[in-house]
């Protein structure tokens, strides 16, 4: 029996499945959170996407043409306020990641971390009997019949994955979304039959029941100061000092305050992304499966009897300052596919959440070079499709039962 204390700051999906994970490695865990539950900030009311078959870095080879260009849209899916130096750093640093080698290394890790959450969210859902809203397969759709090409020469790499996908033209994709507006021109679709879209909270707020049963501790309402560098596993709770065996820091963009102390390399930066929620009117009128507007990069998501709206990047915004801009876009696409779903005049709920952002793409997820001290953090809008697969790679470095050389790309360097 492992009787090693470990901290884990932060309770979002990332904290609350590497607390899960750890559990079950005989661990006894203690779960920090400022907040007054589990998924709060960055899991509350995202898209709810778990895609293996299109999860990628941000920063690809096309992207800073198409950031240019965006800035200029009536509708954009990109947004950049007065960029600071710092984020002008964090940008050349991006473009370094968008190199078609590198980028290619770190979409083949986070699409082996979608598969793994996907595989381990069923073994889940079977052992515990966790219930979410969900809906199963996933339509990336394509207004431009370049775009659309593009996207079907590079399929062959989802084979070499062994992850199934359909091409589907107009006609094959309203046999699978019958409710989608057919007047909205576009040139055709891939359908992910095995991916899917699940409630992140829902199940974030199981899963912490289920680690409660196992011993787990979560100690909400907790303010953690920062880590001192001469003994980083001794935290400071609401003022008073605890010692623990291992700490790992997975919260979000507080964790760079935590973690100020300690002189680690994490230019991690918050981008914010943006979702509406509201009831559907008619089931009929809703989609079925999960919904991606590829010119846009908004999901839309039929989760329980509510429909959701999500995407937007937004750089340098502020916290509780909504775009207009982002709303509209949302608003837009939604109109264009499902005009009918939902209606317009209820009362919508409007989320805006901060992604905290790695240049790479994908997250740190490892020990620093401080003993004892592990981050699982930078997962940015692939948090949720990465939760558990990050939680997974975690645990088995920690116990020493998966080498860290395994999974280079999420190293802290």
């Amino acid at each position: 029996m492992n009787n090693q204390r470990v901290a884990i700051i932060g309770a979002g999906i990332i904290g609350v499945t590497t607390a899960y994970e750890l559990s079950l490695k005989g661990y006894k865990v203690t779960v920090f959170d400022k907040n007054q539950t589990c998924s709060e900030e960055s899991s509350f009311a995202n898209g709810g996407v778990i895609s293996p078959g299109y999860i990628a870095p941000w920063a690809s080879p096309s992207i800073f043409k198409r950031l240019f260009k965006e800035q200029f849209a009536k509708h954009a899916s990109i947004l950049v306020h007065f960029p600071t130096l710092e984020t002008l750093s964090w940008f050349s640093k991006s473009i370094k990641a968008s190199k078609s080698e590198r980028y290619w290394r770190h979409r083949q890790a986070m699409q082996k971390l979608a598969l793994m959450t996907q595989k381990r969210l069923k073994e889940l859902a079977q052992s515990l009997g966790i219930e979410v809203e969900q809906s199963h397969g996933y339509n990336i759709i394509y207004r431009s019949e370049r775009h659309f090409e593009i996207a079907k020469s590079s399929l062959p790499y989802l084979t070499d994955l062994g992850i199934p996908f359909q091409v589907l033209n107009k006609e094959g994709l309203l046999q699978k979304e019958p409710a989608l507006e057919s007047e909205t021109p576009f040139a055709g679709a891939v359908h992910l039959p095995d991916d899917q879209i699940a409630n992140c909270r829902q199940f974030a707020l199981a899963l912490r029941d289920e680690a409660e049963k196992m011993g787990v501790h979560f100690e909400f309402k907790s303010n953690v100061e920062p880590l001192s560098p001469n003994d980083p596993k001794r935290l400071v709770v609401n003022g008073k000092p605890m010692e623990f065996d291992q700490v790992v820091v997975c919260s979000g963009m507080g964790s760079l305050k935590l973690l100020s102390q300690l002189a680690l390399p994490i230019p991690m930066t918050a981008v914010y992304g943006y979702s509406m929620t509201a009831m559907i009117k008619e089931p009929l009128d809703a989609p079925k499966c999960g919904i991606l507007d590829e010119k846009y990069k908004v999901t839309i998501s039929r989760q329980g009897n509510r429909i959701r709206v999500g995407g937007i990047m937004e750089f340098g915004g502020e916290p509780k300052v909504q775009s207009p801009k982002a709303i509209k876009t949302l608003y837009k696409v939604l109109e264009d596919w499902f005009p009918k779903a939902t209606d317009m005049g209820q009362q919508i709920q409007v989320w805006k959440g901060v992604r905290p952002m790695l240049p790479k793409g994908s997250p740190i997820v490892g020990e620093t070079p401080h003993r004892g001290l592990w981050l699982n953090l930078g997962h940015g809008s692939s948090g949720w499709a990465t939760s558990c697969g990050s939680a997974q790679v975690l645990a088995g470095m920690m116990t020493q039962d998966l080498p860290s050389t395994d999974w280079l790309e999420l190293a802290l360097n």
